[in-house]
């Protein structure tokens, strides 16, 4: 049963579980599809019976036996695919048993004498016809559905279905091959559609991902192909802006883990949104502290202006911001934040199956060594002298010249005056 569990190997690997779950809503979908769709066609049938030949038993007992299957199996349907596991094997029942009901409609015709009062002056064979195009509408449905399998597996179906349908009715032989043909083509057209749909899908969840740590434009670069973030890393001069919460370890402990989650989800939005004006990028958080890059993965004309002016802003909206926290009843937060401005190595560093585009050097460890000085210096925003000069920002002012742990040679920082 392992080929049923298998993906196409055009899906994304590191999608397979949003895959899965897709499928699962999908087949919620169709599932309440089925059960409406059969539902009114059985009751319909039952109510014109009953008016045209009053109540006739056999008519009752088939109509209503009929929609207690139905019922049933639609329940069936929901409750597996609800549950926490996934289910692959779903989705082929679930198409077995659509056209075992298209078949079982296709013998009623044989076996009730109602069928003249239902279809007046229709021909049977027409009426075949038309059920041959009901199959074909679910072989169509199938490319809703993940997987090329599942779609060979729905056309292979939907042709014997639609060939016992023909056969039983007694159509002309050219007939049956034309339909037949018909209902191959509708696999082709399913498979087109379901290629169609998985990479719209796979491409807005790329969007989706990206979008959390690029600003718009920058991810719009991305999707055209202007930008290129491929495996591995290149070297890159950028600007690296770390901001952590001062006291955050105490608020911890004075909190629930509740108010510290809607806390931190606010204040990582806001200035999320700063950032991204400023043409930064997310590089990631870690606990409490924003690590943002300026210069990649897109180069930008000055990476160390546009950090030190995302900083600034950044102290802005955290005073909005204190003042949202305030009146929820939130505690309120102060900020550090250090701005370094040097040599890395961009690129996607990870395994194969979990990659994380990134910066990696000595860029990012002074950037973090200047940020804790931000509390002992007395000043939210700390910045190197090569940031400094790189920015051509007259504005700041020179603080001190500090030690910072782990490196041999103490270095310059400057801030920007109130």
């Amino acid at each position: 049963m392992k080929w049923l569990k298998d993906i196409d190997s055009s899906f994304d690997k590191l999608l397979t579980d949003c895959y899965q779950r897709r499928e699962m809503e999908m087949e919620l979908h169709v599932n309440k599809l089925r059960f409406y769709g059969l539902m009114a066609l059985f009751i319909t049938e039952l109510v014109i019976g009953i008016y045209s030949i009053g109540w006739d038993g056999t008519l009752i007992a088939v109509d209503l036996g009929t929609l207690a299957i139905v019922a049933l199996w639609c329940a069936l349907v929901v409750r597996w695919a609800t549950s926490e596991s996934y289910k692959p094997w779903l989705k082929y029942v679930s198409i077995l048993f659509d056209y075992a009901i298209i078949l079982a409609v296709s013998f009623e015709i044989e076996s009730l004498d109602l069928i003249k009062h239902l279809l007046q002056d229709l021909h049977k064979t027409e009426f075949e016809l038309m059920l041959v195009s009901v199959l074909l509408l679910f072989n169509i449905m199938s490319a809703f559905r993940q997987g090329k399998i599942i779609i060979y597996f729905s056309t292979l179906c939907c042709l014997i279905t639609g060939t016992l349908v023909l056969e039983h009715s007694h159509t002309a032989r050219a007939i049956e091959i034309h339909e037949q043909v018909i209902i191959v083509c509708s696999g082709f057209l399913a498979w087109s559609l379901s290629n169609y749909i998985t990479g719209t899908y796979t491409k807005l969840r790329h969007r989706e991902r990206l979008l959390r740590y690029l600003p718009e434009q920058l991810v719009k670069a991305v999707e055209r192909g202007e930008v290129d973030i491929e495996p591995g890393g290149e070297k890159r001069d950028v600007t690296v802006l770390m901001a952590d919460i001062r006291g955050f370890t105490r608020m911890c402990e004075q909190h629930d883990p509740e108010v510290i989650t809607r806390l931190l989800n606010r204040y990582f939005s806001r200035m999320s949104s700063v950032i991204f004006s400023h043409q930064g990028m997310i590089d990631k958080f870690i606990g409490d502290a924003i690590m943002a890059v300026f210069g990649t993965p897109q180069k930008e004309e000055n990476n160390a202006r546009n950090a030190i002016e995302a900083a600034r802003e950044m102290l802005q909206a955290l005073e909005q911001l204190n003042l949202e926290f305030i009146a929820d009843g939130l505690p309120e937060i102060k900020i550090g934040i250090g701005i370094h401005s040097g040599d890395a190595i961009a690129g996607n560093v990870g395994s194969s199956s979990c990659m994380d585009y990134t910066v990696i050097g000595d860029t990012v460890n002074v950037a973090a060594r200047i940020e804790s000085k931000t509390k002992e210096l007395q000043h939210p925003i700390l910045v190197s002298e090569q940031s400094v000069l790189q920015s051509k920002l007259t504005q700041l002012k020179r603080v001190a010249m500090v030690e910072l742990s782990g490196r041999s040679k103490p270095i310059e920082v400057y801030h920007y005056p109130d």
